[in-house]
This record gives structure tokens, sequence and C-alpha cells, in this order.
């Protein structure tokens, strides 16, 4: 899915469908969220990994996963909310369209799924990302691994 013109057409947002890109999405929140924001390891991997849809961001001329280079999951909240979480980039592709080639493709795939509204935990520095995508922070400042987080909402 590639429907804008500030996106790179050598990348595309897809549903993870492999144990290997599982692997491979699993590595790429561990570098972002781990190592590069100090979120502790046993926090990161989590239950709901098991019940989430996973997407991942790759390069089309590198479809294995050595070509993934973002991922994103999505949670059944209920009463058709989905809650978005872990938006993780590889630092070398940020500024490139691609978290926000993911999120479109998220959204897609909720509209298509029956969902009405998307709800999601950004940190205080990404809320303007989010905000161009048309999401709407919310409520108090609120802690998460010790990083600030606000919560912001999208009717579909």
């Amino acid at each position: 899915m590639n429907d804008t013109a500030n996106t790179p057409p050598q990348y595309e947002a897809v549903p993870l469908q492999t144990a290997a890109e599982r692997e491979a999405v699993f590595a790429i929140r561990m570098t972002v969220f781990v190592e590069e924001q100090g979120v502790p390891a046993e926090e990161e991997l989590d239950a709901y990994d098991v019940t989430a849809a996973h997407f991942l961001a790759r390069s089309v001329t590198d479809p294995t996963p050595s070509g993934i280079v973002g991922t994103a999951r999505l949670l059944d909240k209920g009463h058709g909310i989905g809650k978005i979480g872990r938006v993780a980039v590889l630092r070398e592709y940020r500024g490139k369209g691609i978290g926000a080639l993911l999120m479109r493709r998220i959204e897609q795939d909720a509209r298509a799924a029956g969902y009405t509204e998307l709800i999601l935990e950004a940190q205080c520095y990404a809320i303007p990302f989010y905000e161009k995508l048309g999401y709407i922070a919310e409520g108090d400042i609120f802690l998460d691994c010790d990083i600030e987080h606000r919560l912001m909402r999208k009717s579909l």
C-alpha cells in the first residue's frame, strides 16, 4: 500500500505472516524501545503479542525478514475500538514516511474489520506525528516505563 506521494514506493506495509517476520519485528522493537529508549526488556514483549494483529513495513526489493524496517500492532479492545501500539521504525529509516505508511495500513485493515475508533498511547515527542494523521490528544500526560505519554484517539 503506497497511497501518498511522500512515501517512497520502495516500501510497503503488510500484515505479519510468518514466524521469521515475527522474530524480525520483535528484534526491531527491542532495538527501538529497549536499546534506544531504555524500556526494560521484560516489559517490551507481553501477553498481548499473542492475540494482536502485527504489521510490518519492508522494502519491496527485499521482501525477506532482513528487509523489514518498521512494525506496529493492533489490539481489539472490544466495542469497535482498536488500540495501536508498539509503533517502531529503525533509526536509519525514520523521516521517510514509513511510520505513516504503517499507520495508514493499520487504519485500512481496522476499517475493513469493523472498527469504528482507534486509540493509542503516544510518547509525547511523537504527538505531532499522530496529529498529522488525524489523531487527537486527550487527558493528562502519564508515565509508561518512565516515558511521558498521552492518550490519542481517531474515529474511523
